[in-house]
Formats: C-alpha cells, sequence, structure tokens
C-alpha cells in the first residue's frame, strides 16, 4: 500500500501546472517583511508560482499588493525592487499611481470612450503578521489570522519580537529536486540521527516533538542539556530551551534560535528544480550581545542542507521507479509528512 503520493507528481509537468494553479493560486504566501519596504514608494515584486506581484509602500505605513501586468497589453510594470513615484510601464508609457490607477497615456485622443476610472491594474489580497508581509492572489474569505491561528500563537512562544528582527545575510540553492521532496524533508525528524549525527549535534534528536495546525506543521527542537548549559552561560538574557521551528504552507520554514531567527523559503522553479531562500534575521539585542549569527549558521546550514539536497536527489531519481512508494510513515517521527499529505489532497485528486 502506498502511504504517499506516486512518483510521478514529483516530476510530471502537468501536476506541476496543476499545483500551481490550485495550491499557489489560493493560499497566503510569505512575501517580505515590512521592514524591506521602509520608504513611500519602495517596492519589490515577488513570483507566486507563475504569477508575479508587486508588493509596494503607498506611504503612511499603508502597503498594497497587485499583479505586476499592465491591463493595457500585459507587460510586466517593474523589475526587482527599487523605488518610483508612479508606475509606467515600459511598453507603452502608461502611467500608474502607487494605488494601480490610471493617470496618463500618450496620445489619448487615439482611444475611444477611454474611461481612465475604469482602469486599475488588479488588486492582491496582503495582510501582515508580526513584521511578515503575506499575499493570497484568490482574495480568499480566509483572513491571515484565521490561516495561521495556532502557528502565530506557537510562534509567540519565542522570547525576541517578531517586529524587531533585522536582517542579517541572505543566501539561496537552487537544486534539481521537486518542492515537495524538500518539505517532505523539512517536517520530519527521523532522518536527523542518520543525516546529521554531527551537524545538528546541538539538538536532542529523541525529544523532538510535531504538531499540526491548520495546513502547517510546529515543530519543538530542543537542545540538548550541554548546548543550553553553555548558552546559560554565555547569554545576557535567559535563553530557551527549544528551538520553535515549522511549516507555514505552502511556502515557508521558520526556525528560531536564541541568537537569530531564520526562514526559508521554498520557491518552486519547475517539476524537478527549486528554489530554496535563506534569510537570517536578529534584534537589535542579539546583534549587540552575540556574534554575529550570519557568520556560525551559514556554514552549519549549508553543511545541514547539502545532508538533505543529497538524499533529496536520490529521492528525485527514483521517482521514476517502477518500485516507487511510500510503504510506512513513523507515526509521530513522520507525523508531518502525513500531514502535508493530507493538505496537498484538499487540492490535488491523488491518482495511482
Amino acid at each position: 500500500m502506498n502511504m504517499g503520493l506516486p512518483g510521478y507528481y514529483y516530476y510530471d509537468p502537468k501536476i506541476f501546472e496543476l499545483e500551481m494553479k490550485t495550491i499557489w493560486c489560493n493560499s497566503w504566501q510569505w512575501v517580505a517583511r515590512v521592514s524591506d519596504l521602509p520608504k513611500k514608494g519602495d517596492y519589490l515584486t515577488y513570483e507566486a508560482g507563475e504569477q508575479s506581484i508587486i508588493v509596494i509602500n503607498q506611504g503612511n505605513g499603508q502597503l498594497i499588493a497587485m499583479h505586476n501586468v499592465c491591463p493595457h497589453r500585459g507587460a510586466s510594470l517593474v523589475q526587482g525592487k527599487g523605488n518610483c513615484h508612479q508606475l509606467v510601464c515600459p511598453y507603452h508609457a502608461w502611467v500608474y499611481n502607487l494605488e494601480g490607477q490610471l493617470k496618463n497615456i500618450p496620445q489619448a485622443n487615439l482611444f475611444e470612450d477611454l474611461d481612465f476610472s475604469t482602469i486599475q491594474i488588479q488588486p492582491v489580497q496582503l495582510d501582515t503578521w508580526g513584521g511578515f508581509i503575506f499575499v493570497n492572489l484568490a482574495n480568499s474569505s480566509e483572513s491571515l489570522s484565521d490561516y495561521l491561528a495556532g502557528f502565530s500563537d506557537y510562534l509567540k512562544q519565542y522570547n525576541h519580537p517578531w517586529e524587531d528582527l533585522i536582517e542579517v545575510a541572505r543566501w539561496s540553492y537552487t537544486e534539481a529536486i521537486n518542492w515537495k521532496f524538500i518539505v517532505e524533508n523539512y517536517v520530519e525528524d527521523y532522518h536527523f540521527n542518520t543525516l546529521h549525527p554531527k551537524s545538528l549535534d546541538l539538538f536532542d534528536f529523541k525529544n523532538v516533538y510535531t504538531t499540526t495546525s491548520g495546513r502547517h506543521c510546529l515543530i519543538e527542537v530542543p537542545y540538548t542539556q550541554e548546548e543550553f548549559a553553555d548558552l546559560k552561560l554565555s547569554l545576557p538574557w535567559e535563553p530557551q530551551n527549544f528551538s520553535y521551528q515549522g511549516y507555514i504552507f505552502p511556502n515557508l520554514m521558520v526556525n528560531t534560535d536564541n541568537h537569530h531567527v531564520s526562514l526559508w523559503r521554498v520557491v518552486p522553479i519547475s517539476p524537478i528544480s527549486t528554489r530554496l531562500e535563506i534569510i537570517i534575521y536578529q534584534t537589535k539585542m542579539q546583534l549587540s550581545n552575540s556574534f554575529r549569527a550570519s557568520e556560525k549558521w551559514k556554514i552549519i546550514f549549508d553543511q545541514v542542507l547539502q545532508e538533505d539536497f543529497a538524499i533529496c536527489r536520490n529521492l528525485q531519481k527514483n521517482a521514476h521507479s517502477m518500485a516507487y512508494q511510500v510503504s510506512h510513515l513513523a507515526r509521530m517521527r513522520e507525523l508531518g509528512i502525513a500531514h502535508f499529505y493530507k493538505v496537498l489532497s484538499e487540492f490535488l485528486v491523488i491518482s495511482y
């Protein structure tokens, strides 16, 4: 009996296209931090599956999101990130204000019955929590607070303010691996003893505790007694004995540490290619009272992730095998995978 997904779900272009339309166009996704857009006119672009989104600061702390598509003929309006006073289409120079409303076009007399008030860049639902910016392309009736219910309460256990996080490092990996294998590997701890006996030896593998909330996984990872004793001696604040980790479906992995927070973003590129973005944050207190987290943790994360990528590439190859299956799942240690399959079944009709 196959308890998982059929192998072709990890490489079939039709399945990938279906995922982009059903999952990535119908879920709240993490885009950026509010602090990434501090000034009026600051903007950035985000690729949500096959959809390109603009997030822009309108001033007075107001953020909005809209499709990065000109309503005239469909050209992308901006690339990357920057600052602007208005949005100007690079194709025909149609001009929109920061709210996305059409304000000016060249040679307007060439058009019949052109009503500027009816032409606007298509908006996208945006909301924030803890300084995190999320978007939902479906303009869902489910609020972000409802979507994160349980997970946001879980993260409040971290003893540093989420709103105060400052980015200190960022890098990424692009691997020939389907995005679901990377998620599955993250949400289970059964492999820790085998793959990471040295690279993650600061954690107590035997007492990892995974629960679920909504579509998400909450993973409490305790430090070893030796590591916690060292933290108590070295930190000027009371350290926490747990790393609060977890997966916010579909694109965000959160990892707390006494010295920093790291966010891992999953970006599907193709059926057999995924980019994993790593961003490290610290509060001012963490920056001033401990080493710069990026220096040590980039080395640790790189080692851990290379160990994970190697086994995920193994799985990607064997997904083509006629013998590929998921025959059993450990009740607690692989609970996150069982939950991930359940969530996927809300969007996909699993066919063997």
